[in-house]
């Protein structure tokens, strides 16, 4: 049973060397190769890095090291595969697994959760996923590979995922849970069974289901991944790859793509753009968009009246963390009809009621707003916030994930910048921003008659505080934003609107910023522009308009 499908075919390959809808990626595999492999050195992963984490919380030194092994493993597979007269290619895919197979751990220190354990069979995202390219690389180049690596690639696979997941039932927390760590770490476990353990699929197959059953309650009746575009693109990605190889597997008994859950959820990619490769960065995401175009052409083919394709300079093919199964489907699922036809509509709308987002586009702009609660999936303290993009990128913005260390998801999470309220286009009462918890929420949240509103009030604790209701309302170039106070307190009230571009401003009540202006009555506010230094290095300016004593109210169009 061929369950990699083109994978397994010598004449796909030879397709991918000459035709031209494989340049980019030809292009990219040897810019990969040059930084990776050419010299023949392998990053050394050492114990002053591993334990890094636990005496800094830096995650980056011993990722950038681990990941980069992972690089040159998918990199140097894909060009034996595709140039198998070149002996350096193989020769150098057996040396990057068999350092593979000496790791101490294919877990990441930030998920090993102690360091003192001898432990080296967690498995966390990383860790399946390694086992899972391993698997893949074993089952495709097959006898190409030297015995010992084939039988080293066996073993430790047996030992530390197979072995490890069958000694208790849940195996983690992930599980049971609706995030990308489910659809990760339960698919590559599972497809790794598939292709190297064939004879316990059945009876593992009961697991695995109720697995992918918590995954999919994960995302609600609209279909939003709340906890961003990424990590759609990641996480969803994962469980299409299992769900296309276990209705193989099993003789299309089991075929996900019949749900309309599953198919509304496949069509999330495509509302996310607003303007160019700008995207929508609620949460965890990133303010620039890319995806596997074979993942979206597979989705295609499932859906073909559903999903909208998107031109391939919006495409990537390798991440980096060197995610293999994608990697190898940015090949595999290409479909050379669907290359060229992409769709070039400008103006969109999508409401999701259930998550409480709107996006909407222009051929002037790009819009996106919500509401929903502050204990979401990769939660930032959020609710009412909103971005506006012109020009191919976000000019008002969502600057989207922070850093990722161990602070960073920890009780200390929303003493960060990029968490925070204070880093979002939302209200400040005083000194109070905006609490994390469930309880702190957006009420009756709507769109109706062209205007998106929300009581955002629930989402702070303020003394005083009985409402904030804020609507946003269009015209075909510009977007009125407008607050309505119901607040007894003394303490001032300040609109914030958030960017990483330097704002200009002007005597007539207007902040410019680009190509971008923000129109408001002077009269009504005072106006400050303070800014804050971002781990990454950049500038986050907020313009803030403070609102005059006794005002309730504040009103600002932009355009």
């Amino acid at each position: 049973m061929k369950l990699l499908g083109k994978a397994h075919e010598r004449s796909f390959w030879e397709d991918v060397r000459t035709k031209d809808c494989f340049e980019k990626h030809r292009k990219e595999l040897f810019a990969l190769w040059e930084k990776h492999c050419a010299d023949g050195n392998i990053s050394s992963l050492t114990y002053s890095d591993f334990k890094l984490y636990w005496d800094t919380g830096d995650r980056g030194v011993y990722e950038a090291k681990y990941f980069a092994r992972r690089l040159s493993l998918d990199c140097s597979a894909l060009l034996a595969l595709i140039y198998p007269e070149e002996e350096k290619y193989l020769t150098h895919l057996m040396n990057v697994i068999y350092a593979i197979c000496d790791e101490y751990t294919w877990c990441l220190p930030a998920h090993q959760k102690k360091l003192e354990p001898n432990n080296n069979s967690v498995i966390d995202l990383f860790a399946s996923e390694t086992g899972f390219a391993l698997s893949e690389i074993y089952t495709i180049l097959g006898d190409r590979l030297e015995p010992l690596i084939r039988n080293r690639i066996k073993a430790e696979i047996d030992r530390r995922i197979i072995t490890s997941y069958l000694q208790k039932e849940p195996y983690s927390w992930w599980e049971t849970s609706g995030s990308n760590w489910n659809a990760v770490c339960t698919g590559s476990v599972a497809c790794t069974v598939m292709l190297m353990y064939p004879e316990l699929f059945d009876s593992l197959k009961p697991r695995f289901d109720r697995a992918f059953e918590y995954y999919l309650s994960g995302f609600k009746d609209d279909g939003i991944c709340i906890e961003g575009c990424g990590y759609w693109h990641y996480g969803f990605g994962f469980f299409t790859v299992y769900a296309d190889m276990v209705r193989s597997f099993t003789n299309r008994e089991t075929n996900y793509f019949e749900r309309e859950k599953v198919k509304t959820v496949s069509t999330f990619i495509q509302k996310m753009f607003l303007s160019g490769r700008a995207s929508v960065s609620f949460a965890d995401g990133g303010r620039f968009l890319s995806c596997h175009l074979g993942l979206v052409h597979y989705l295609k083919n499932e859906y073909p009246e559903d999903i909208s394709v998107f031109s391939p300079e919006y495409s990537y093919n390798y991440d980096s963390c060197g995610r293999f199964c994608l990697q190898l489907r940015s090949f595999i699922w290409l479909d050379e009809k669907l290359y060229r036809d992409f769709d070039k509509s400008a103006n969109t709308e999508f409401y999701a009621p259930d998550s409480q987002w709107l996006i909407k586009t222009t051929s002037a702009y790009g819009f996106a707003a919500k509401g929903g609660h502050n204990d979401e999936l990769h939660n930032h303290n959020d609710i009412g916030s909103f971005i506006f993009a012109k020009g191919g990128k976000q000019v008002l913005m969502d600057i989207g994930a922070g850093v990722y260390t161990r602070q960073y998801f920890s009780k200390e999470r929303y003493t960060i910048l990029e968490a925070s309220s204070r880093s979002h286009s939302v209200p400040i009462i005083g000194d109070s921003l905006q609490l994390n918890g469930k309880e702190y929420s957006a009420k009756d949240t709507k769109y109706e008659n062209g205007v998106f509103s929300a009581d955002i009030s629930g989402a702070y604790r303020c003394e005083g505080l009985e409402y904030i209701h804020r609507s946003f309302s269009f015209t075909d170039t510009s977007v009125t934003l407008k607050d309505s106070f119901g607040y007894s307190g003394s303490s001032p009230i300040t609109e914030r609107i958030v960017t990483l571009i330097p704002p200009s401003l002007s005597e007539d009540g207007t902040v410019s910023i680009e190509n971008v202006n923000i129109k408001y009555d002077p009269s009504l506010c005072s106006l400050k522009i303070n800014s804050e230094k971002r781990t990454q290095g950049d500038i986050c300016y907020f313009i803030d308009f403070t609102l005059s004593d006794g005002a309730k109210e504040f009103t600002c169009t932009i355009e």
